[in-house]
């Protein structure tokens, strides 16, 4: 039987086991009927048009770059709600098997960024997410990340999200005259930003304004006052978190929180780990074949550690600066960024050491050895596996010091 003949049959046994696991929800029948989409926001499909209120709205997963439905439309429940409030629109959707979608980004302003999770059913082993939308006539690009260990599936995708603004009705007692719109909660619920450096403005700004551009990483190199966060207190990486913050390491979000089991993108590891170490000198022009997806606020420290001969490209040529990063990038970075001479003759004893990627192992092993990185759990390394913000940091605080 050939390779891609095995991996549709793989995809559709895992479909179908994914649709079995969660029986079809029934959602209550509480849409105004009569009131569809077109009668209360006329023709128009953006978010000046719509009027304030929660919507109930069809919406299809697709295959990137197709019309096809996604095996990833047996992972969610139809339809989502659609809210408008304050001139924008957020789409709410429920994902099913929420324990093993562990990541869940939609596109915004060009850029990959996590959904906000907004609630979770533990007994159903569901999770709903929401994500601001700009224009529902045009397909949304998200990515999805799946760790489904009991089936032995790890995978991450490319998808598209189609909105179905024609079959759209009105949650009864949700519009804006009832005064019971269902607004996100927060300044910021779904473009957070972290916290902009306010001593130095941007061009044209005055000194102390905030800007509502893209996220700026701290410039000012000496500590400040110790941070105030909203989510970290109790948390295990709690102190390592404040005196990241504090040195400008890392940074919080606009709302306060930090986000420390959140996981870390390729793009924002390289950024604190320029941070951590302060790099300088001489800087390499950024050409990767998806430049344009390099967030603005990152590129000049990009540049840096590309100068440092610290990050580089896939045999593609694209940087992938959203993609979450895994435990064995981190440790050819760490490896690099220090000036560790990799060891190829050391041999690990991880249960999982046949999962290390060659590429990585020698320096796995080194940074393993020189006590840099540790495994995790029943022997294993987990080298495919995320790392979250408090783990990034919690070891780039460690190297700031050796450096």
């Amino acid at each position: 039987m050939s390779q891609s003949i095995k991996k549709v049959m793989y995809g559709m046994c895992i479909a179908s086991m994914l649709a079995a696991a969660i029986p079809g929800v029934n959602f209550p029948d509480t849409v105004t009927n009569g009131k569809a989409f077109a009668a209360e926001v006329g023709t128009g499909v953006s978010a000046s048009t719509i009027k304030d209120g929660s919507y109930k709205i069809p919406y299809i997963i697709k295959k990137f770059g197709t019309e096809q439905p996604s095996v990833m439309q047996d992972y969610i429940i139809t339809p989502g709600t659609l809210t408008a409030a304050g001139g924008k629109l957020y789409m709410t959707v429920t994902l099913k098997q929420g324990k093993q979608i562990t990541a869940f980004k939609v596109e915004n302003n060009g850029v990959l960024k996590d959904a906000e999770v907004v609630g979770t059913n533990e007994a159903k082993n569901t999770r709903d997410v929401r994500f601001e939308v700009v224009d529902l006539s045009k397909k949304l690009k998200a990515w999805v990340k799946i760790d489904w260990a009991e089936v032995n599936y790890f995978h991450e995708y490319d998808i598209e999200i189609s909105i179905d603004k024609d079959n759209a009705k009105l949650i009864e007692g949700n519009s804006a005259s009832s005064g019971k719109v269902d607004a996100p909660a927060g300044t910021a619920p779904i473009d957070q930003k972290p916290i902009t450096d306010t001593n130095k403005p941007k061009e044209g700004e005055q000194a102390g304004t905030k800007s509502g551009s893209d996220p700026k990483p701290t410039s000012s190199e000496q500590p400040t006052n110790k941070p105030a966060l909203s989510d970290i207190a109790g948390h295990w990486a709690q102190v390592s978190i404040e005196q990241a913050v504090s040195l400008g390491i890392a940074s919080g979000y606009e709302d306060g929180s930090f986000h420390p089991d959140g996981e870390i993108s390729r793009s924002e590891f390289a950024v604190l780990l320029a941070r951590a170490l302060k790099l300088e000198g001489k800087k390499a022009e950024l050409q990767f074949s998806d430049n344009a997806q390099i967030p603005e606020w990152s590129r000049a420290y990009l540049e840096q550690a590309l100068g440092a001969g610290i990050i580089g490209s896939y045999e593609d040529n694209t940087f992938r600066p959203n993609r979450n990063i895994v435990r064995s990038e981190i440790a050819v970075l760490i490896v690099r960024a220090l000036g560790l001479k990799p060891d190829s003759n050391q041999k690990l004893d991880f249960a999982d050491e046949s999962d290390i990627p060659k590429w990585a192992y020698a320096e796995v092993a080194t940074a393993f050895q020189k006590g840099i990185i540790s495994g995790r759990g029943n022997n294993r390394y987990a080298p495919n596996a995320g790392a979250t913000r408090a783990e990034a940091v919690t070891l780039l605080l460690a190297i700031s010091k050796l450096k």
